[in-house]
């Protein structure tokens, strides 16, 4: 059973795995796609990491990846300095975050994530853990709803649908979400649909917050010469990306009014690419998950 089809495995591969006998961390591991080409490109000493936070994810991943150059564990982003301290790793030679949601939470109904599918209103990550969107939805008032659509889901119509979301008589399934949502009668329904259901999964699940803590733990842990790649798939998690190694690849500290750097700062990372890598075409045309992706790639260039 294949849970979920890699996006841009092979540009991934490409720059992430230098040295085949290192080890690397696939933190977002899923249906285990990027975790397979990674492995394929290791020597018989090269070490694989691959976790998720969603259980059902990190139970499929442990039956089919049997081998003894990798572990599967369960956990999130942030957690990640003490889930590799237990793999014995206190430095990596790459590391990829594949961000999002997988294929198989979308397209299973009983997980909340889609839309187009009826189903409890749930989007946890992690089942059963935290609250459920339904939950959050009903201990929100408009205005604080509003904000987390404007926030995380980029809306621009956020009042209006967050108080038909608190005027409907119930708030429990994807269904009754999206009836609520279609009742303000936006131009685009699609659109704003994706946009709704992106913001109220990225507050269930902490998303922004672990990635953070997720990157910041990675630049630690990187070894010289390694190398974080990331896959993202809306402007949110794209910016946090660009604004955590903005500093630094710049190195500099300085004002822009300093004409000559005083601060001494050297950069600590190179983009490994001038642009950012895209799916291709034909991938596009295979699995339509991938038109919205971008993959970043840095190199730690010193300690």
């Amino acid at each position: 059973m294949v849970f979920h089809v890699p996006v841009m495995a092979t540009e991934v591969v490409a720059g992430l795995v230098g040295d085949p006998q290192g080890v690397y961390v696939d933190a977002t591991a899923g249906g285990g796609g990027h975790s397979r080409a990674i492995l394929r490109q290791l020597g018989p000493q090269g070490r694989l990491v691959a976790l998720d936070r969603d259980p059902e994810a990190v139970a499929q991943v442990q039956r089919e990846l049997q081998d003894q150059r990798v572990a599967v564990v369960c956990g999130r982003f942030g957690e990640l300095v003490q889930i590799l301290a237990r793999q014995g790793v206190s430095e990596v030679d790459g590391l990829l975050f594949d961000l999002g949601v997988s294929s198989h939470q979308i397209d299973r109904a009983s997980r909340g994530f889609s839309y187009q599918q009826e189903g409890p209103l749930d989007m946890r990550m992690e089942p059963g853990v935290g609250m459920s969107a339904a939950e959050l939805i009903e201990q929100s008032s408009a205005e604080e709803l509003a904000r987390l659509l404007a926030e995380g889901g980029e809306e621009r119509r956020a009042r209006a649908i967050a108080r038909a979301i608190c005027q409907a008589p119930s708030m429990r399934t994807t269904g009754e979400l999206r009836r609520a949502v279609e009742s303000t009668r936006p131009r685009h329904l699609p659109k704003t649909l994706a946009r709704v259901f992106q913001a109220l999964r990225i507050a269930v699940n902490g998303e922004l917050d672990q990635l953070g803590r997720g990157l910041e733990a990675g630049i630690a842990m990187l070894r010289p010469g390694g190398r974080l790649g990331v896959i993202a798939y809306h402007s949110l998690e794209d910016r946090l990306v660009k604004k955590t190694f903005a500093p630094l690849i710049r190195g500099c500290t300085c004002p822009p009014e300093v004409v000559l750097c005083i601060c001494g700062g050297q950069a600590r990372f190179r983009k490994v690419a001038t642009q950012t890598k895209r799916a291709s075409t034909a991938e596009v045309g295979q699995n339509r998950r991938a038109r919205s992706a971008s993959l970043r790639l840095y190199e730690k260039t010193g300690s």
